[in-house]
């Protein structure tokens, strides 16, 4: 117990940074690795003092069971799973290689000690799995700098062909150090035995048979620089990488496709395409045919015509060059310009054509602008993925064909408006005029909500001070649109509270018998309809109009008769209610005489 104890401390204080402290602790806690392996207890606190807190392991990824798994666990317990990713979705921690071969020793002593690989075999069929510790973490995520990513790809292809082995994908699951026997669902895979010397690695069994790691590890050089490994190995391994060809190889060094005359032609005139950014389809079809010469059997017009078709289509649509402005420069055919003035005209060639780009980010942003953000610098360089300093040179600089935003954030709101978006020369003029038009369309958009609440006062919108954008010309004529409901509203409820009022008069006058009030009434509607009817003539309304009219007139009258009529029957029948309860009140009154007469008389005589 003493002896683990002193294992620990010596896992601790191997490092004095604080993050290392805790993994240092895991490992000799769980593994007590130093107890038989030193060299492996040292390594470990190297290595996972620079992993994350928590890694993506598996106990059966490799294994015999049908249902491969894989989750994320701590550090201190993902690291004794068999198999286990250090990387990250954004960091890269580690170089990792697939090891096929039972060479690996023979490989990695032919490797530089400062830039040597961990290798973690398995002890049956001698296959590994290596990797390289990084000092510095790579990131990958979004808006991550190509440099360090090529060198990083660089590096990890360069190694791959020292070790004759596979450069893994950065998110595989590799065998792990520290990797215990009991954690394994079920058994390996069974592959053919080797009995290749390994007499050469620790022992990293435990001495007491209480626990056992599952792989044979041979502990590598501590964190590497991508730069030392990049300058060790490329004057050895350079020829051995795969290179991809838009990066590494030009046009020129390229061998066309050797699968027939139609590839070989189509390669060829493409490549010649892409280094002098033709795209005049006469001048690919003249290269086209004088390549086709050059065959010992040329090809049909017909098939040499299509390829030229195919390949002037792509160069005119779809063609972005990213590396060739070096092959441009060359393409010039002046014979009085030498290679430095040939460089400056594609300088400015390429000046040129990265402005062109800016300005075509910066008009897209503005054309799917959010709702509700503001127009500034910063937002605009987010938007672009430009930097601020960039926006800001083409923030006072006059725009070539004007400058608009749509301040809904789509083009849809604006497919009933044939007028044109507020046109300004700079994107600085532009962020105020969008700033007031924001405040204005927020306006409007509070009127119609206030116009459309129930029972609300009407009142007439704000005119906007200028009509330069359509929207807010819209906005304004919603607006309006929601002040006309309201009045039209606030007329319905006059309307039908002064039919209200025509109706209990009508009906108080059938009650009180007032048939003067009727009577004057129905002249007043009279009255109403006959002005109507002449301003109809007069004025000469359709038909339709006046046939309106005819039947208002006919429900006008119905409309009073029948509220009179209601006032009447009311009248009866109150009046019918009463003299019932009158009769019922004599009744009672005889009954109650009758009844006392009966109470008053005197008992007959006893013995009559």
């Amino acid at each position: 117990m003493n002896h683990y104890s002193n294992v620990a401390d010596t896992l601790a204080c191997h490092d004095n940074v604080p993050e290392n402290l805790w993994a240092a602790r895991a490992i000799s806690e769980h593994l007590h690795a130093s107890a038989f392996c030193p060299e492996f207890a040292t390594f470990s606190s190297k290595i996972l003092g620079r992993c994350p807190r928590y890694v993506l392991a598996s106990q059966t990824i490799r294994s015999t069971v049908l249902q491969k798994s894989s989750s994320q666990m701590r550090l201190q317990d993902g690291i004794l799973m068999p198999w286990v990713c250090l990387n990250t979705n954004d960091f890269v921690n580690i170089l990792a290689f697939d090891i096929d071969h039972t060479c690996a020793r023979e490989y990695l002593a032919n490797i530089p000690e400062d830039i040597r690989p961990t290798l973690v075999e398995d002890p049956v069929s001698g296959r590994a799995h290596a990797f390289l510790l990084l000092r510095s973490p790579v990131y990958l995520g979004p808006e991550a700098r190509q440099k360090p990513k090529k060198l990083l790809w660089l590096a990890h292809q360069l190694m791959a062909a020292a070790l004759d082995a596979t450069p893994l994908p950065y998110k595989s699951l590799i065998k792990s150090p520290w990797g215990v026997a009991e954690n394994l669902i079920g058994n390996l895979v069974p592959r053919e035995p080797s009995q290749n010397n390994r007499a050469t690695f620790p022992d990293t069994s435990s001495p007491g048979g209480c626990l056992k790691l599952l792989w044979r590890t041979e502990p590598g050089a501590g964190p590497s620089e991508l730069r030392d490994v990049v300058s060790l190995l490329m004057p050895v391994w350079q020829d051995k990488i795969q290179k991809p060809a838009k990066i590494w190889l030009r046009y020129a060094e390229r061998e066309p496709s050797s699968l027939g005359r139609n590839c070989s032609l189509f390669d060829q005139v493409r490549w010649w395409c892409y280094a002098g950014l033709v795209k005049d389809l006469r001048e690919i079809s003249a290269y086209a045919h004088q390549i086709n010469r050059t065959f010992p059997a040329p090809l049909p017009g017909s098939e040499v015509e299509a390829t030229v078709r195919s390949i002037c289509k792509f160069m005119n649509s779809r063609h972005c060059p990213a590396y060739g402005i070096k092959g441009f420069s060359m393409s010039f055919s002046a014979e009085n310009l030498n290679t430095t003035q040939k460089r400056r005209e594609a300088a400015h060639r390429t000046s040129t054509i990265k402005q062109q780009k800016s300005y075509d980010r910066i008009e897209n942003a503005l054309k799917a602008w959010p709702r509700g953000m503001a127009l500034t610098q910063a937002a605009l360089a987010l938007r672009t993925d430009l930097s601020v300093r960039t926006v800001g040179r083409y923030w006072h600089v006059d725009w070539p064909i004007g400058l608009s935003v749509i301040i809904s954030g789509s083009e849809g709101s604006l497919a009933h408006s044939a007028h044109p978006l507020r046109q300004l020369r700079t994107l600085g003029d532009l962020a105020d005029a969008y700033k007031k038009d924001c405040l204005r369309l927020t306006y409007y958009e509070d009127h119609i909500a206030a116009q459309r609440r129930p029972g609300v006062e009407p009142c007439w919108p704000e005119t906007p001070e200028d009509w330069l954008n359509p929207e807010v010309a819209w906005g304004y004529r919603h607006a309006e649109e929601a002040t006309e409901n309201a009045f039209s509203r606030q007329d319905r409820r006059q309307k039908s509270k002064e039919r209200y009022e025509r109706r209990h008069r009508l009906r108080e006058a059938g009650k009180n018998n007032a048939i003067s009030v009727r009577s004057e009434e129905t002249d007043r509607i009279e009255e109403q309809f006959d002005e109507l009817i002449l301003r109809a003539e007069k004025e000469k309304w359709k038909p339709d109009i006046k046939k309106k009219l005819f039947f208002g007139r006919i429900s006008s009258r119905k409309f009073i008769k029948r509220a009179y009529e209601e006032g009447t029957s009311l009248r009866f029948s109150e009046r019918h209610l009463s003299d019932r309860q009158d009769k019922k009140s004599e009744s009672n009154c005889h009954v109650d005489e009758f009844s006392a007469s009966i109470r008053t008389r005197s008992p007959p005589a006893k013995g009559r």
